[in-house]
């Protein structure tokens, strides 16, 4: 996967034990208990015959550790092809005149150090602090690790498809992409940046 772990915080190690989180959190999809999940789930015969089908081997396929497997499936076959990947590959058209002039800015001002690899991120951790009204408890990778130099760590985030995954941040505080472009080059490389 392209990602070194999942959530902000990084504790979910894989996209399989990521799928089982939200479903049971009460701000997304609220479900009681993972015994609830799998009764709705068994009560669909077409995911029973598919489950059937994905897990031949087990005498009982509908369970909830089988549901992060799959949903982890799908997740891992979400990459969208671009023609960024066709530049990659050495397809020197394949970027206009302005996007190239983007990258070279990208480049310049140090994005690449965090924003790197097949996503163009997910891979490391760093410590970042949303300039806020002070109510930023979040404490990000010391939550997992308890380490104190993992305060205010957070997975540096993906920007494959970034302008449709708004809002921004681990506390999804920012919801103008070039508003978040600014801030993190200002926060994170001191850098200021025109519109």
């Amino acid at each position: 996967a392209p990602h070194t772990r999942q959530f902000w915080d990084g504790r979910a190690r894989d996209v399989e034990e990521q799928a089982l989180g939200p479903i049971l959190n009460p701000k997304e999809m609220a479900m009681p208990a993972s015994d609830a999940v799998i009764e709705r789930v068994a009560s669909i015969p077409e995911y029973v015959r598919m489950f059937r089908k994905a897990f031949p081997n087990q005498a009982n396929p509908v369970s909830y550790r089988n549901v992060g497997v799959a949903i982890g499936a799908f997740e891992r076959m979400l990459l969208t092809p671009s023609r960024f990947d066709q530049f990659l590959r050495g397809d020197n058209k394949a970027l206009t005149a302005r996007e190239k002039a983007g990258l070279k800015k990208f480049l310049d001002i140090g994005c690449a150090a965090c924003h790197a690899g097949p996503a163009m991120g997910g891979m490391v951790f760093r410590r970042f602090r949303v300039p806020s009204d002070g109510k930023d408890m979040d404490l990000g990778r010391y939550e997992v690790t308890k380490d104190p130099n993992d305060r205010y760590a957070f997975k540096a985030y993906s920007l494959r498809n970034v302008a449709r995954t708004y809002p921004y941040f681990h506390d999804g505080s920012v919801w103008d992409l070039g508003e978040a472009v600014r801030l993190m080059a200002k926060v994170q490389h001191n850098k200021d940046l025109s519109p």
